[in-house]
Order: structure tokens, then C-alpha cells, then sequence
């Protein structure tokens, strides 16, 4: 069967109640079995529409969401002139890339990449080195690990590689 088409567009305000809901479905069904209080207060207070709303009037900020039949199945927020001290030739962060699990391995997460990368002479990010599927993704599309940090929540750190883009790399594709 044929996946359906999906389509990349700026995020609109209209978006920010399924972002949210969105991202936390992605962030628990990714780090997650069974869910805590701990984890849950995060998603809750991290994953608001007033959230979203603010960056999508954040100079700097770009938001682009992939769609299957007018339906959100991923984003993709990137933060320009966030300097990473382990990645100096870049200074825009892709914070997130979230897909809905069944547009994976459908191309939604290559499409977000590229709206992501658009404009961007270089791109860095932290991943869990955990998510083994995030971190083969992202090699596939030739970001290569810079060094590592720490995520930390409540009294836990869990450890991320910062990856980046090179910039030989990241001018096309």
C-alpha cells in the first residue's frame, strides 16, 4: 500500500493545539514506559499551545509541520543564533524533529530535515543516545557526533550527543 503524500508548510497558530498534543504523544511513546509524574508535569507544562504560539512569534524561530490529508504527522523547530561550543562553525539548533509514529519511514522526518536545513549555513543537535532510531537517522542524513551532554530532568541526567551538520553538507542537498 501506498503511503499518502506528505506535504511541508510553515506552522500557522491554528497549529498550536496539535503541536501540543502532538508532542506529547511523540515525547512519551519515545522516552518512555509507563508514564511517571515527573514525566508527566514535564510534557505539561513544556508542551503548551501558548508555547507554541510565542515561538511562532519569536524572531529566530522556525517552525514547519509535515501533513498527510490535513493532518499534523511531525514538526520541526529550529533556533537560530544558538551557539554550541562543541559545534563552532554553527550556530542555528534544530531543538526538535518529532514525527508521529505511523509517518515514520515514510519520508516525513527527510522532508522536516530539509525544511529545517533551508537557510541554514550550519545545524547542530542533541539527541538521546538511547533513541538508537533518531541517532541512525540523523547519520544517514551525514550529521556526525560532536561530543556529548547531558539532559537533565528531576534528579536524572540522561546523556546526548551533540551532532552536526558540516557545512559542506549543509548548504545542499
Amino acid at each position: 500500500m501506498t503511503p499518502p503524500p506528505i506535504s511541508v508548510r510553515p506552522a500557522r497558530a491554528a497549529d498550536a493545539h496539535t503541536l501540543a498534543a502532538l508532542s506529547i504523544q511523540v515525547w512519551l511513546a519515545t522516552y518512555t514506559e509507563g508514564v511517571s509524574d515527573l514525566f508527566a508535569r514535564y510534557v505539561m507544562s513544556e508542551f503548551t499551545p501558548e508555547k507554541f504560539l510565542a515561538l511562532l512569534d519569536t524572531p529566530d524561530v522556525s517552525l514547519h509541520v509535515a501533513e498527510v490529508d490535513d493532518r499534523l504527522a511531525g514538526y520541526a523547530l529550529v533556533r537560530s543564533g544558538v551557539p554550541q561550543p562543541l559545534v563552532p562553525e554553527a550556530d542555528s539548533e534544530l531543538c526538535t524533529l518529532y514525527v508521529q509514529e505511523p509517518f515514520t519511514r515514510h519520508g516525513a522526518g527527510s522532508a522536516l530535515l530539509r525544511a529545517a536545513r533551508a537557510g541554514n549555513d550550519g545545524l547542530w543537535l542533541m539527541v538521546n543516545v538511547q533513541n538508537l532510531r533518531a541517532c541512525r537517522f540523523y547519520e544517514k542524513h551525514g550529521f556526525v557526533v560532536r561530543g556529548s551532554t547531558d539532559f537533565v530532568l528531576g534528579e536524572g541526567r540522561h546523556r546526548n550527543h551533540v551532532l552536526a551538520m558540516p557545512q559542506a553538507l549543509s548548504s545542499g542537498d
